[in-house]
């Protein structure tokens, strides 16, 4: 008989003699590490699984005082906790950290008349946990208090748990008068009773992706167009869902616009037609009838280019260590061309080009989908590749029905780490000029609008000062002769490769050198070129 058992079948033991064995053999194969005290804090027993958490064989153990073995927790609740659930006879649950080790436990302590039965547990990698949803839950705190789009936190039954700063000035309530209200405040009478079936059928098939356009109720009133995702979640006050919400009141006011337009060319060009075939003497009262809608349809694109140019940065566009410079010249008074620059984070320049099938009306329509689909993504993505396949995914989803594709080129240039990062779907590459002469960075996908589950992929490379870029649509090389020779892309990247020129003189070089090619020729698509000079 060990030592252990010898003390065990003592008259002080907690166990009777009679169900001794049966005890010890229950006590050695339970997961937690158990251990009996005396009322002087000295170990009775110790089973197999506190041997392995204190790291002390059981002969070390029995027949000495805990705060010997554990010194560590002299200073800390344990041992006041033992001696007052001795006196009290009630039992006691805590957790405490082991300050030498850093090692969470687990103690729960029950006393009787004659010992204490304490039972511990490593909890550290729960409490890590813990700590890390904790830090996770502060970090998408912050996300959405931040996020420009109206976020909601709501339960399964409709009922308003948090809204962002962004969803109160979408609809002038304060988080305070909406909190433990219905969603159903938020949207006109004659859709309240579609909330819940709505969010049912949205959070359980997250594959619908973005629902809408329908109207919300502000508190003046008012109903703008919204579109929304959901998402279903699982919260610490139960189940409910994510909702997001994007105002897309000026997007459809927009596309309303420029199909008004599409229509009436449609009608102007049905009436021309038509004249042609009426007698000599309508055809003055036709002509001036024809010349009012002319000047109606002029206006119309008059205010579509004023609308698009309205949308795109500034042509010189810089911060420290980027410079750029745009030329942009549409074949119509619209285009089919879409650029934007802006600083995505601080050091960080993001240049997004696009390229609509086509030119004219119709492709700047769909540089208005492209627009809409973008905006509201464009701070959210955190690299070229997950904004490119937001956007692809976004206009296949609502805009597939149109038929029209497009090429996109999207760059980031981080300053601070000196990088480029892109991804690019079927747009011409860039020429990229530093001391080991010109690089192309070809396309990493397919045009944009073909599949919504087309791939892309994204690349990056390290850059250094004094290095250029120059980006451009496919409507400056392809622009032919009158013996269809096209200007070429090698011509340009021989210009490029060659000259010393930078930015403005460049582009006035390119285009010079084109109109020599094209002669007596006009341009036949929308052409656009980006310089970047990098310092």
């Amino acid at each position: 008989m060990s030592e252990a058992e010898e003390k065990l079948s003592g008259t002080k033991t907690p166990f009777h003699s009679a169900s001794r064995k049966d005890v010890i053999r229950i006590l050695e194969r339970i997961t937690d590490a158990f251990l009996s005290l005396d009322k002087e804090l000295k170990i009775l027993y110790a089973n197999f699984e506190a041997e392995k958490l204190l790291d002390v064989i059981r002969e070390n153990l029995v027949g000495r005082r805990l705060p010997e073995i554990l010194p560590q927790f002299n200073f800390t609740p344990l041992f006041p906790a033992l001696v007052e659930s001795l006196h009290s006879g009630i039992p006691k649950d805590m957790e405490i950290l082991d300050p030498k080790d850093k090692i969470w436990y687990e103690v729960r302590i029950f006393p009787s008349r004659e010992d204490i039965a304490v039972y511990l547990r490593d909890v550290t990698s729960r409490k890590e946990g813990e700590a890390k949803l904790k830090e996770s839950e502060e970090k998408l705190s912050e996300l959405v208090r931040t996020s420009l789009d109206p976020i909601f936190s709501i339960t399964e039954s409709a009922e308003i748990t948090l809204m962002n700063p962004a969803a109160e000035r979408l609809f002038g309530y304060s988080s305070w008068e909406m909190k433990g209200k219905s969603l159903e405040l938020l949207l006109p009478v004659r859709r309240r009773k579609f909330v819940a079936s709505v969010l049912g059928k949205l959070g359980e098939d997250p594959s619908r992706g973005i629902f809408g356009p329908f109207r919300g109720r502000r508190k003046n009133g008012s109903e703008p167009i919204l579109e929304a995702s959901v998402s279903k979640v699982n919260t610490s006050v139960g189940k409910g869902y994510t909702l997001i919400l994007r105002d897309i009141t000026e997007r459809i006011s927009i596309q309303k616009k420029l199909r008004g337009t599409v229509e009436e060319l449609r009608t102007v060009d049905k009436e021309r037609q038509n004249l042609l075939q009426n007698l000599e003497a309508e055809v003055e009262s036709r002509s001036n009838e024809l010349s009012r809608f002319y000047r109606l349809m002029k206006e119309e694109l008059n205010l579509a280019k004023r609308v698009q140019n309205s949308l795109l940065p500034p042509i010189d566009y810089s911060l420290p260590g980027v410079q750029t410079f745009v030329n942009y010249i549409p074949v119509m008074e619209v285009g089919g061309d879409w650029f934007d620059i802006f600083e995505f984070r601080p050091g960080v320049l993001r240049v997004i080009l696009a390229d609509a099938t086509g030119h004219g009306v119709q492709a700047a329509l769909v540089t208005m989908t492209i627009k809409g689909v973008y905006e509201p993504i464009k701070y959210l993505a955190d690299s070229p590749l997950e904004l490119i396949k937001g956007i692809n995914t976004d206009y296949c989803r609502n805009f597939k029905n149109l038929q029209m594709y497009f090429s996109c080129f999207i760059l980031d240039i981080d300053t601070l780490e000196k990088k480029l990062r892109f991804a690019s779907g079927g747009h011409p590459a860039l020429l990229w000029k530093s001391k080991a002469g010109v690089r192309l960075l070809e396309r990493t996908g397919s045009l944009l609008g073909l599949n919504s589950k087309m791939e892309y992929t994204e690349e990056e490379h390290e850059y250094s000062e004094g290095d250029s870029i120059l980006m451009l649509t496919d409507g400056i090389f392809e622009e032919f002769d009158s013996e269809h020779n096209p200007f070429g892309e090698e011509r340009i990247e021989k210009i490029f490769r060659e000259s010393n020129l930078e930015a403005r003189e460049l582009h006035a070089y390119i285009l010079k050198e084109m109109k020599a090619h094209l002669g007596t020729k006009d341009p036949q698509d929308d052409i656009t070129l980006i310089s970047i000079q990098l310092t």
